[in-house]
């Protein structure tokens, strides 16, 4: 094959620009994404139940969900968190469950369960966690002038018609959601003493309006020839015609006006939206699953600036953008990409003793480059972190491809060959050592893609890339490297550049290479204890490294949550919010706050309390972010000391990923009954003791809220012959708004209330009468009594019934000895414990990859036991592999570097790409012994010829890899435990291949010399 390529020179690179055309055409069609799509397997259930107690949604809507929704398949965990009016259930499942299916199943289970829900509950709202629903960014408005609530309530109105609509009709943007809205209400505010001088009730004013705002059906009439549709105008529109709705009081008529005032107002506030110290509202924009993120950004903007002209009263921001973040991240990548192929290239002039050779180089990276791009559209791999960082691992071994087959045909020319034979040889040689390589690299991807959850799904990217990298690499150098030589070594004459090339290479490497290698050989035994050493060292500081999931990223954006920890009113929030936004805004390069709860309708979050507030802070870096964090904590601490303060990332499409446990253990408690969880007493009593015995532990107390309970007396009932479901129906009323009807403007519909002056539960009890059987007013106050109640301020639910979660953040190295004595004591209190956190994640992750370790190094075996037909030799290569492992593990230990995913993944990788150096070695050791050389001599020999191509291979990896050590984006944090483990493992072996491997082969040889005598 070779022969007929180099004998049509001009089929080839026709073919070749051919296929680069093809790569570039394919480059502008992938679809560009931070992230691989994936499949979140998670789907969430949101309910409501308005005015309802924690205990009633736990007992009556909860449990019965939990209950049904566990028994889906496949269902790894599920976790419920019932409110005070709210309830929320997250289902995690095994990845690869197909999530249309799961879908449908929880809305079966849903619907079975909500046959027994009061009728005042709603459906619950089923969500399908979806990489796509992530917003791309968020939109922050407000007004520039904002002096009312009405008015607010206006610019609400206004957003939610107008911009969020034109929003929308962008083809890129599916959604666009708000949060901090305001909500209308018809409020009717009646005059007290005219009703009670005219006798009149509040369901007397009820039925006046509901007899007036009827939705009557149409009828047809024929007439003659004609027929016609007869609709009734029964309904109220406007606050105008309820105030004319007449009432009949004992003969004398009486308008709605008479009696109380109404108007249009917002409703009560659960939630609120700060930027800066401005009342804002917050549009999380969403695109279409096959859109472009960038195109879609540069549309939306352009929008945003037509409506800065049009609306200039209203203030426009853009606040966490994906799109920028996908920009900056993906052009890093671009940039480490081409930094490594220009090192790889200038690290060459330093081997290569003419300046032909480096061009074709530079010609074979890029070539390998842009067809790999055409192998991505048709395998259907997209542009990503991943994957670009899959190519740049893959750049320093696309070109040692180049390097090999280069380096063998100069060999060849050396030795007297003519060209073109020499370019036929050379090659053919080659082939079957290249392709072992390409296939032991690949080998040690396979295992990777088999990984289970999304981490094996997302590695299959970085694995095709690396796979498909290298095989258009290998088929670069084995049919458009020896045409392109052949064609520039044609009538090749040494000019300046070669001189000047031949002046600044490396001189004398065989010569230094010869010195190691009998110091080396004349000390045997000592390297052999050496190596021992590092075997063991390696050993003991692997179990030193801290354990994690994934590499910490540095962020100078993060997300604050506030617990107030106190039943403290959305007002009472506020002002706190803007006291914090205040003090700590001049600090901050963007501050906002979601104080009370998320109006999200795509938040598959759990929900704030009005007594929360969530935080978003961005600085100029991430060292000023840590400041201001430590800042906020000092002063909530000092001045609210009930308050809890915990961050979390900001939600990006990594972080929804990669989402797992922040916390290094978390405990469940819970009670010898499912349905009914410890009680608080007993728990603070606990936590209170085992702080006293692990004081390191530093636990947190489970949130509580004060509840008033107002305890209904039934020797007073009796005595005064009061029903208690009368009393109740008077508190509801008293205590709460009457919900009386609906008012339909056309575009919406705004419920219609009846309410009073605002008074406290005390003066409401004092002030109330109930009628009893004898039509006697009976003081509300004489039938019941009043107390505050410490409770839990959520109750959480899990697969073994509700439990308590407490959080240790402090474990120390004593990890298993803290739950062993947390278990004990637990069951000394009758508390049942189940344990979770970061703790088992990472030991989850650590045994996941020993076994992938173990199947890579089987399959490398397989491979080089085929390849030298021996059961023997394979060891010997195999031996490299726990040498460079251990240096690795002391490189990773005097970084600071923990064992997480990316930096053993980078050990799996560079124990495939090591070897290869080992290969070639022992390949020409072995052919120079069959040529009749002695065994010391023939691996001295093999070392001298094989020393230039392993170091350049080494070095061109090694480059490639060095801009990753740089730079802030995603991408490069992600990568860099991985690059550095790479980078420490080519390194020392290197020098292992050159020099360690064949005192091992030596070793080999002598035995089996001896046996064989």
């Amino acid at each position: 094959m070779v022969k007929f390529l180099l004998q049509r020179p001009v089929a080839v690179i026709m073919s070749t620009i051919a296929f680069i055309v093809l790569g570039i055409v394919a480059s502008f069609r992938l679809p560009v994404s931070l992230m691989p799509e994936i499949d979140i397997p998670e789907i969430t259930v949101h309910y409501t139940w308005d005015n309802a107690s924690i205990n009633e949604v736990e007992n009556t809507l909860t449990s019965g969900l939990r209950g049904q929704l566990q028994q889906i398949p496949k269902l790894t965990e599920i976790q419920s968190e019932s409110k005070e009016g709210s309830g929320l259930i997250t289902m995690k499942f095994e990845y690869g469950t197909s999530l249309d299916y799961a879908f449908i199943e929880v809305n079966q289970k849903v619907d079975a369960s909500v046959n027994g829900f009061p009728k005042e509950v709603q459906r619950p709202t089923i969500i399908k966690a979806s990489t796509s629903d992530l917003p791309v960014f968020y939109i922050n408005i407000n007004l520039k002038e904002n002096d009312s609530e009405e008015k607010f309530l206006e610019f609400c109105e206004f957003t939610d018609a107008v911009l969020k609509k034109r929003l929308e009709q962008l083809p890129d943007v599916a959604m666009v959601d708000i949060s901090g809205m305001y909500s209308p209400e018809l409020y009717i505010f009646p005059d007290e003493a005219k009703l009670r001088s005219l006798k009149i009730t509040q369901d007397q004013l009820k039925s006046a309006i509901d007899n007036n705002n009827q939705v009557s059906g149409s009828l047809s009439v024929k007439d003659g020839y004609y027929q016609y549709s007869i609709s009734f105008a029964s309904q109220i529109t406007s606050p105008e015609e309820l105030e004319n709705v007449y009432l009949n009081i004992n003969g004398r008529l009486l308008q709605i006006k008479d009696v109380a005032r109404t108007g249009i107002r917002p409703r009560e506030k659960r939630g609120i939206f700060f930027n800066g110290d401005k009342q804002s509202l917050c549009l999380a924009v969403i695109k279409q699953s096959n859109a472009r993120m960038s195109e879609m950004k540069e549309k939306v903007t352009g929008l945003l600036d037509q409506f800065r002209e049009e609306y200039p009263d209203v203030e426009f921001s853009v606040s966490r953008d994906q799109a920028q973040l996908l920009n900056y991240s993906i052009d890093n990548l671009v940039q480490s990409l081409w930094q490594g192929i220009l090192l790889a290239i200038v690290a060459m002039l330093f081997f290569l003793q003419d300046a032909r050779s480096p061009v074709i180089i530079a010609i074979s990276i890029p070539v390998s480059v842009v067809i790999s791009m055409l192998f991505f559209q048709l395998i259907g791999i997209s542009i990503n972190t991943i994957s670009l960082s899959g190519l740049i691992l893959g750049v320093g071994m696309m070109v040692d491809n180049s390097i090999i087959t280069i380096d063998n045909i100069n060999q060849h020319r050396m030795r007297g060959k003519s060209l073109f034979q020499a370019c036929l040889d050379g090659t053919n040689e080659i082939i079957t050592p290249l392709l072992s390589s390409v296939l032991t690299t690949c080998a040690i991807f396979v295992p990777l893609i088999f990984m289970s959850g999304i981490a094996g799904a997302l590695f299959y990217d970085q694995a095709m890339a690396v796979a498909i990298g290298l095989f258009v690499s290998l088929a670069v150098s084995i049919t458009i490297v020896p045409v392109v030589f052949h064609l520039l070594f044609m009538h090749a004459k040494e000019g300046k550049a070669t001189h000047f090339i031949q002046r600044i290479s490396f001189k004398h490497l065989d010569d230094y290479y010869t010195n190691i290698f009998h110091f080396i050989f004349h000390h045997k035994l000592i390297v052999m204890i050496g190596c021992l050493a590092v075997l063991v060292l390696g050993f003991v500081l692997a179990f030193q490294l801290r354990l994690e999931r994934m590499p910490a990223i540095d962020t100078n954006e993060i997300i604050l949550r506030v617990d107030w920890n106190s039943s403290i009113h959305i007002d009472e929030n506020e002002h706190r919010v803007k006291d914090i936004i205040k003090r700590f805004s001049d600090k901050c390069e963007e501050i906002s706050c979601h104080a009370g709860e998320k109006m999200f309708f795509l938040n598959r979050e759990k929900n704030q309390n009005i007594n929360e507030a969530e935080f978003y802070i961005r600085t100029l870096h991430a060292e000023e972010l840590e400041k201001v964090i430590s800042s906020i904590r000092e002063h909530v601490k000092a001045n609210f000391p009930m308050a809890k303060v915990d961050i979390a990332k900001v939600d990006n499409l990594f972080e929804q990923l990669f989402k797992d446990n922040d916390v290094p253990l978390v405990v469940y408690l819970s009670g010898e009954s499912r349905r009914g969880g410890p009680e608080l007493d007993s728990v603070n009593t606990f936590i209170e003791y085992l702080d006293s015995l692990m004081p390191t532990l530093q636990l947190d107390k489970p949130s509580t809220s004060e509840r008033i309970v107002v305890e209904i007396l039934p020797d007073r009932l009796a005595l005064y012959k009061v029903s208690q479901g009368t009393l109740i129906n008077v508190l509801e009323k008293n205590i709460s708004k009457m919900n009386i009807g609906k008012l339909n403007t056309g575009s919406r519909y705004v419920p219609i209330v009846i309410t009073g002056e605002e008074k406290t539960i005390l003066d409401i009890i004092r002030s109330s009468f109930v009628s009893n059987n004898d039509q006697l007013d009976i003081p509300v106050s004489a039938l019941t009594r009043m107390e505050k109640k410490l409770d839990y301020k959520s109750i959480i639910g899990r697969k073994e019934g509700v439990v308590v979660p407490l959080n240790v953040y402090h474990v120390g190295d004593s990890t298993e000895q803290i739950i062993q004595t947390i278990k004990t004591e637990a069951g000394n209190r009758n508390l049942n414990t189940t344990f979770d956190g970061q703790y088992f994640s990472g030991q989850e992750t650590l045994w996941e990859m020993v076994v992938v370790v173990i199947v890579a190094i089987l399959m490398l075996y397989f491979i080089l036991a085929a390849q030298f037909e021996s059961l023997t030799l394979p060891i010997i290569l195999l031996v490299e592999i726990p040498l460079d492992v251990a240096f690795t593990i002391l490189i990773l230990w005097l970084s600071g570097i923990s064992l997480n995913l990316m930096s053993m993944i980078g050990i799996v990788v560079m124990s495939g790409i090591v070897i290869n150096d080992s290969i070639l070695k022992i390949d020409t050791i072995i052919h120079l012994q069959r040529s009749g050389l002695a065994l010391e001599d023939a691996i001295h020999e093999g070392g001298v010829r094989r020393l230039k191509p392993i170091l350049m291979t080494s070095l061109t990896t090694i480059f490639a890899l060095v801009p990753m050590l740089w730079g802030n984006d995603i991408g490069t944090q992600l990568q860099r435990p991985m690059s550095i483990t790479l980078i420490a493992g080519m390194t020392v072996g290197t020098f292992v291949s050159l020099f360690i491997i064949p005192l091992f082969y030596y070793y080999l040889e002598r035995i089996f010399i001896s046996r064989k005598k």
